[in-house]
C-alpha cells in the first residue's frame, strides 16, 4: 500500500497537488478574488456562448428581450467576515447618556459588503458584461461563527445592445424595467453606493436606576427618551452623508431606489471591568447612483379623453 493511501475506514490523505491547489484557492479570496472554478466557468462561457443562467422573472426576461439586453449569466459575490473587539472608553462624568459610535462594527459592515461587490463585480466581467442587475443583497449572523458577519450579493449580467456611454460595468439594483427606463430616458445609471453605520448610546443615569429599557419606568407623563432618537438620527445622518461622498466620487447628479433599513437592540459595551448598557443603533442605505446626460429627455405628456360616460 502507498504511504498516500488511506487504509480501510481511514480518512483520505490529500496530495501534494491537492494541498497546492488549495492553498492557491484561499490565497485568491484573501486578496478580493473568486475562486478558480468560477473564474474558468465564466470565462469558457464568454469565450464559447452557450445557456445562460438568470435570477430574472419570466417578465423581467421577456423585457430583457424586448429592449435588446442580453442576460449572461447569474453572478453573486459572498463573503464571510469576522468582528474584532470593540472596546470603549467613557468620559469621567457617566450620570448623562453618551453617544458614540462603534467604529469597529461599522468598519466591519462597509467592507464584508464592498468584498462581496467586488467578487459580483468580477463574476460579471469574466462574463463580458455590460451591466449588473437586480441586485439583492442579504447579511446574518451565524450560529456557526460566532462573532462573524455575511453578507451576500447576487444578480444578472447583462449585456446591452449599443455600448454604455461611459464604457465598463455598471452594476445596479434596479429591476430590469426601471433599469431600462432610465436608459430610455437618457439618465445613465452609474454604480451601487451604499454604507452602513453603527452607533451606541449608553442609558442615563436615570435609566440605569429604573432598570434600563424593558426595565419599570416609573415616568409620571408621557415623554421622549431624546437620547436614543438622536443615537438614530446620528447613525441615519452619517450613512446618508457617506452615500452622498460616494455619488459624488462617481460623478452622480443623484440616487435612485435607496433603500434604508436600520435596527436597535439592547447592548452591554465596555471592558470586563467597566460595561455599559444601552442601545445599539445600527442604519444602513443602499441605492443607485445615476447622472443626467446630454441625451436625457422628459416624456412628453399625452392626452387621453374618457369616453366611457
Amino acid at each position: 500500500m502507498s504511504p498516500r493511501e488511506p487504509g480501510p475506514g481511514a480518512e483520505p490523505v490529500e496530495t501534494p497537488a491537492q494541498e497546492a491547489e488549495e492553498q492557491e484557492e484561499l490565497q485568491r479570496i484573501e486578496a478580493g478574488g473568486i475562486p478558480t472554478a468560477a473564474d474558468r466557468r465564466l470565462k469558457e462561457l464568454r469565450a464559447g456562448g452557450g445557456s445562460f443562467t438568470s435570477d430574472l422573472s419570466v417578465s423581467g426576461f421577456a423585457l430583457c428581450h424586448k429592449l435588446g439586453l442580453k442576460p449572461l449569466s447569474q453572478v453573486m459575490g459572498s463573503s464571510i467576515y469576522q468582528v474584532g473587539y470593540q472596546g470603549a472608553t467613557w468620559p469621567m462624568m457617566m450620570g448623562g447618556s453618551v453617544l458614540t459610535e462603534l467604529n469597529v462594527l461599522s468598519e466591519a459592515w462597509n467592507e464584508v459588503r464592498r468584498r462581496a461587490l467586488g467578487r459580483m463585480e468580477l463574476e460579471a466581467q469574466h462574463a463580458g458584461a455590460d451591466a449588473v442587475v437586480g441586485v439583492q443583497l442579504r447579511t446574518g449572523y451565524h450560529e456557526w461563527a460566532e462573532g462573524a458577519i455575511e453578507y451576500a450579493v447576487l444578480g444578472t449580467a447583462v449585456k446591452r445592445a449599443t455600448a454604455p456611454p461611459r464604457g465598463g460595468l455598471v452594476m445596479t439594483e434596479l429591476s430590469v424595467s426601471d433599469y431600462a427606463k432610465l436608459v430610455d430616458a437618457g439618465v445613465e445609471p452609474l454604480g451601487i453606493v451604499a454604507w452602513t453605520s453603527v452607533f451606541f448610546v449608553t442609558n442615563s443615569q436615570e435609566m440605569e436606576m429604573m432598570g434600563g429599557l424593558g426595565g419599570r419606568m416609573m415616568f409620571n407623563e408621557n415623554q421622549e427618551l431624546t437620547a436614543y432618537t438622536q443615537g438614530v438620527y446620528a447613525a441615519r445622518e452619517q450613512t446618508m452623508e457617506r452615500l452622498g461622498h460616494q455619488a459624488q466620487q462617481l460623478g452622480a447628479s443623484g440616487i435612485v431606489g435607496v433603500h434604508v433599513g436600520h435596527t436597535i437592540r439592547r447592548q452591554q459595551v465596555g471592558s470586563a471591568n467597566r460595561t455599559r448598557g444601552g442601545l445599539m443603533v445600527t442604519f444602513d442605505a443602499v441605492g443607485t447612483a445615476v447622472r443626467d446626460t446630454a441625451t436625457a429627455r422628459p416624456a412628453t405628456p399625452q392626452t387621453k379623453l374618457d369616453l366611457s360616460n
